[in-house]
């Protein structure tokens, strides 16, 4: 059982789903699991769209709509690195400069939309959830994080039939 800021959540059939989890291969387990995490975090990151705040006059270099079209749900790396799977919500930043190396030396291929100035950049969505000196904060990520029963009861709903059908179709002939 968990507890924090008055929200108590507890899980049962752990040790269930760990015994299950270990019957598959390790890349079965992967695919699996990120599949049914996925969907999971689909309930946070609907909700997070749903409440984040959208450009109600125009203003320079601003897109309406920007960072509710950037909230996506994201496989961690960390998290790969460690061999574990696990995902996240997040405003999906614009996309870097592009480079590649031709010969050993590194040549400029696609400019950065990156920056104060550029349309395509959400980088101003901190300033939305946690507000600043001169604006009240507008949060939409945090309380979509009060979504995460529903995402686990969508998660066990999505792992439990998934790891049934791999380990019945390894057991029979």
């Amino acid at each position: 059982m968990a507890s924090n800021n008055g929200v108590t959540l507890q899980i049962q059939g752990v040790e269930d789903l760990k015994r299950a989890l270990g019957e598959l291969t390790s890349q079965l387990r992967k695919k699996v699991l990120l599949s049914a995490l996925r969907q999971a975090a689909r309930v946070v990151s609907a909700d997070a769209k749903a409440n984040a705040p959208t450009l109600q006059t125009p203003a320079p270099y601003r897109t309406k709509g920007l960072v509710r079209k950037r909230i996506s749900v994201r496989t961690s790396k960390d998290a790969r690195k460690a061999g574990d799977v696990g995902v996240f919500v997040n405003v999906r930043p614009a996309a870097g400069a592009k480079y590649k190396r031709v010969g050993g030396v590194r040549t400029f291929v696609k400019a950065s939309q990156r920056g104060a100035q550029s349309p395509n950049d959400p980088f101003y969505w901190r300033f939305l959830e946690f507000g600043t000196r001169k604006m009240r904060a507008r949060p939409f990520l945090r309380p979509a994080a009060d979504k995460l029963p529903e995402a686990l009861a969508v998660f066990e709903a999505a792992v439990i039939p998934a790891i049934e059908k791999f380990n019945n179709r390894r057991g029979s002939p």
